[in-house]
């Protein structure tokens, strides 16, 4: 069965284990500010056809939905979501 919960509850394709494995020992800065997250801006920003464009990297899920969240709605506004959890 494949199960759809979240992205925590798989491992990690080949190709991004074999990166890990190649990079492993190397010593970057903090998240946000290393040369993978550099390339990675590059990148969005010539897809997006956008060379000016802010991208930024956010820990998580949670931290994502909620900048998104309050980004799109008014202050009065707010999210209905259905409790579905057929686990």
């Amino acid at each position: 069965m494949i199960r759809f919960d979240c992205d925590y509850t798989e491992g990690a394709c080949e190709e991004i284990i074999n990166v890990l494995k190649e990079t492993n020992m190397e010593q970057t800065p903090g998240y946000g500010t290393d040369i993978y997250c550099d390339e990675a801006r590059a990148k969005i920003r010539k897809i997006c056809e956008c060379p000016k464009a802010s991208v930024e990297f956010l820990v998580g899920g949670t931290q994502t939905n909620t900048i998104v969240i309050s980004s799109i709605l008014k202050p009065y506004q707010g999210i209905i979501s259905a409790d579905d959890r057929t686990y």
